[in-house]
This record gives C-alpha cells, sequence and structure tokens, in this order.
C-alpha cells in the first residue's frame, strides 16, 4: 500500500514539474528547414554539407494559428520569411582558359565564423551537351582563417571539350 502511493505522488509530482515548465506565450516561432533544391546547375557552386549552409523557414503562431509568414509570403521570398545560417559563403566565382587550353576554376569563399575553418572542394567538368567528360577531381583542401577568405583553384586536364563546370563545398572532414 506505501509502495502504491509513494509511486501515485512520484507521478502527480512529475505531472506539475511539467505543467511548470510548459510555456505561458500563447506565440510560439518554429524554425523548419527548408530543402536542398535537387539538380546541377552548370558553373555553379553547390554548399553540400548543411553544417556550413542552412535555410529554414520560419513561422509564428498564435494560439494554434499561424499568423506570420504565410506560405505565400515564404514562396514570394518576403524578408523575414526565411532565416539563413551560415558559417562560409561563396563570395565569388570565375572560370577561363589557362594557356594549356585547359579550363581553370576558382572560387573565393568567406568564412563568417571567429575561429578558422578547413572546407573541401570538389569539380565536375561537361563539354558543350553538358555531359560530364571527366571525373570528378579529388577533395581538395582549403584553410579559412577567422572572419576571412580563401580560394578553391582547380584546372580540368581536357583541353577544348570543356564548357562548363559544377563545384562541391563541404566542410573538411
Amino acid at each position: 500500500m506505501i509502495g502504491m502511493m509513494k509511486t501515485g505522488f512520484t507521478m502527480i509530482f512529475a505531472g506539475l514539474l511539467l505543467i511548470g515548465c510548459a510555456t505561458t506565450d500563447p506565440c510560439v516561432n518554429i524554425l523548419q528547414e527548408k530543402p536542398l533544391e535537387p539538380g546541377i546547375r552548370m558553373n555553379s557552386v553547390n554548399i553540400i554539407d548543411t553544417s556550413l549552409y542552412s535555410e529554414m523557414v520560419g513561422a509564428t503562431y498564435c494560439d494554434g494559428v499561424q499568423i506570420a509568414p504565410t506560405t505565400q509570403e515564404v514562396n514570394a521570398g518576403q524578408p523575414g520569411s526565411v532565416v539563413t545560417r551560415f558559417k562560409i559563403s561563396v563570395q565569388q566565382t570565375q572560370s577561363d582558359r589557362t594557356g594549356a587550353g585547359t579550363m581553370q576554376v576558382w572560387t573565393i569563399l568567406r568564412n563568417h565564423t571567429n575561429y578558422p575553418l578547413q572546407i573541401e572542394g570538389r569539380t565536375q567538368f561537361f563539354d558543350s551537351e553538358k555531359t560530364p567528360v571527366e571525373e570528378m577531381t579529388a577533395w581538395q583542401r582549403v584553410h579559412l582563417p577567422p572572419k576571412g577568405i580563401g580560394t578553391y583553384k582547380v584546372k580540368s586536364t581536357r583541353k577544348d571539350e570543356v564548357n562548363y563546370f559544377y563545384t562541391e563545398i563541404r566542410e573538411g572532414r
């Protein structure tokens, strides 16, 4: 009998504790990770590591009703509807031909953190019909100083048949 009373008091105490921890604010902000867009865009850089870059769709609810932003505002890109968190950003990417006729690609990356980062990049080269003409390059490491910039550079091995590139960036492993 005493064991049942102890169990009962324990459950009541736990229930009161949980009720006391509940928020009294009827308005709650919810952030949900926005899915990455699929596909390869030619002559572009894609940060594939979500720990380096992620977009969050924000919403505010009051008494269970979403008051801001609406789905239409998010889809229209209204200010405040998408929260972006990032450690790095792409400042610029360019390509040109070397004297030997190969394609050279470089990407300037900015570290937005207060500590050094190691990132890695790799590139795929394509012909005029957007068909891969080389294997994806090996991952190449770039060191980014705190609040600084660094450059990822790579060259194709083939010459004139290379017309496009696609670069992926991830955090160093």
